[in-house]
């Protein structure tokens, strides 16, 4: 675990109480009258397909590039993700960008410059995410 004990406690404290906020949230969600079995499937569905986009594997590489640099322009990201082409990382940045995870700001350079950073959207997400690799690391070292 890369926390101790004394670090662990909080973060641990503010999932339980997260879980128990969020079971009651779905049970409300659930509750609604056209809830149906269909639904609850197209729910889950949906659940699967976000999920399976994010975690391709370049979508959560260029995250946590964005994480660590604040910043890139198109050709720093290519570098820091040598084995990524041009157009795969041009895709991967479209989608990204329509999920709001991260941003484009076209600089008025000659040539012009697009930096990428992530968004609020974005942060947060990789702010949830760690928390939850955090709580699965726990889980999988008691």
């Amino acid at each position: 675990m890369i926390f101790d004990k004394t670090e662990w406690e909080p973060i641990e404290k503010i999932i339980m109480e997260s879980q128990k906020t969020i079971r009651i949230l779905i049970e409300k969600h659930t509750l609604t009258k056209d809830h149906t079995d269909e639904r609850q499937e197209l729910e889950v569905q949906w659940f699967l397909n976000i999920f399976r986009f994010i975690s391709r594997k370049w979508n959560v590489d260029i995250l946590y590039q964005l994480r660590l640099h604040s910043m890139l322009t198109f050709n720093d990201l290519r570098r820091h993700l040598n084995d990524l082409s041009s157009r795969t990382l041009s895709d991967c940045l479209k989608q990204l960008q329509e999920y709001k995870l991260i941003t484009r700001e076209l600089q008025d350079t000659r040539p012009p410059t697009v930096n990428y950073s992530l968004s609020k959207e974005g942060m947060g997400f990789i702010d949830l995410s760690m928390l939850l690799v955090f709580y699965l690391a726990d889980i999988k070292s008691k």
